[in-house]
């Protein structure tokens, strides 16, 4: 503590309250805000900016987010098994479903049970 304290580096937010999230697409929003920052910067923005639509744009920045997460799996432990990269894109669907839910069913914490099930299971 008296380290993060002398280097400023205890103010730095990494996170907001993502447990509490009703939609998949405001969990990504709120965990990991570094990853999540530097994602939007090098990938997402870039994407809309060459004229892809935004759909595309996320979808390639969950394409690389998954790889970087099987990197980060595949390589400490020495295997390539493609867990980490096909759980990063099923997410996906979810992001489509949990919006869904929460766009007719505004204020219900359905999309937060689907989205602990899913945290859960991946």
């Amino acid at each position: 503590n008296i380290l993060s304290g002398l280097t400023c580096f205890g103010d730095r937010m990494f996170y907001k309250e993502w447990w509490n999230a009703t939609k998949l697409e405001d969990y990504w929003r709120l965990w990991n805000l570094p990853v999540h920052h530097w994602l939007v910067k090098h990938v997402f923005h870039p994407a809309i900016s060459a004229g892809l639509g935004k759909p595309v744009a996320v979808f390639l920045t969950f394409f690389v987010s998954a790889v970087f997460h099987e990197l980060l799996v595949s390589v400490p432990c020495h295997t390539f098994r493609l867990w980490s990269f096909f759980g990063m894109m099923a997410q996906l669907p979810l992001v489509h479903i949990t919006a869904a839910i929460d766009k007719r069913l505004k204020g219900s914490q359905l999309g937060n049970v689907l989205f602990w099930v899913s945290f859960c299971v991946v």
